[in-house]
């Protein structure tokens, strides 16, 4: 299940975002709200992006050094920064 704002990449290797859309009915006066969950492909500066930021990601974990991945909206670009170590609960 995919959740509005959820970053997936498709069959075809394209990045897309999933993307909450009302839906309208031509001639139906009592519609209601209809919501559909799709799948928006991405501009092309964001599929280099991603496509670059799992390449940098897939290299980190071969090596064993656990990433994460934020996307900066101000800056329209993604940072890794190391996982902070979880801390582990004290042994009496």
């Amino acid at each position: 299940m995919a959740y509005d704002g959820e970053l997936v990449k498709m069959q075809n290797g394209r990045w897309a975002r999933f993307q909450r859309c009302q839906v309208y009915r031509p001639g139906v006066e009592d519609a209601g709200e209809t919501m559909l969950l799709i799948a928006v492909e991405l501009e092309e500066r964001y599929q280099q992006l991603l496509d670059e930021a799992a390449d940098s990601l897939a290299q980190y974990r071969l090596r064993g050094v656990p990433v994460q991945v934020r996307l900066d909206p101000e800056a329209q670009g993604i940072t890794l920064q190391p996982e902070s170590p979880v801390a582990s609960p004290a042994v009496h």
